[in-house]
């Protein structure tokens, strides 16, 4: 009898290894007591990597809901970790960005996550990896390419 669902298709395997990295990360600074939840921490990279951006952007580009990423920039602002500056295209609004306190903090950040990597890396060679590591941009690229067309065509999302 056939498996009704393959397991181990792609779509499985990524979600698989994207739960088993953030379970992993997310364990790994708690353990370090950085003064940061892990979701702050997570908020703080993606406004370093996207920033200066507006909260409900962040909101957007993270998946996280806007609620949760007002209290997690609340909670960073008072750390001293990101400031809320006025949006140079829009006096009402504010931008969020990281302040120079937060670099020591990212570079914890990075060496947890890097530290994460090698062990889905295992004994991958250099090469094998870094073809891995272009593929997966590859199918992110397709996604978004994907995802403009629709919305610049009118089309809704599914």
């Amino acid at each position: 009898m056939k498996k009704p669902i393959d397991s181990d298709n792609f779509s499985f395997l990524l979600l698989d290894v994207a739960r088993l990295l953030r379970a992993d990360f997310e364990r790994r600074v708690a353990d370090a007591a950085l003064c940061v939840t892990p979701g702050e921490a997570r908020t703080l990279a993606n406004v370093a990597r996207f920033g200066p951006l507006r909260q409900h952007d962040l909101a957007n580009l993270t998946g996280i809901g806007p609620m949760s990423v007002t209290g997690m920039i609340d909670n960073l602002e008072k750390a001293g970790l990101v400031e809320r500056t006025p949006d140079p295209d829009d006096r009402r609004a504010k931008q969020v960005q990281i302040t120079n306190k937060a670099h020591a903090l990212l570079e914890e950040l990075h060496r947890i996550g890097e530290d994460v990597r090698a062990v889905s890396r295992g004994g991958l060679s250099a090469d094998e990896w870094d073809t891995f590591h272009r593929l997966l941009k590859t199918a992110r690229d397709n996604h978004l390419s994907a995802h403009h067309s629709r919305r610049s065509s009118g089309k809704t999302e599914p």
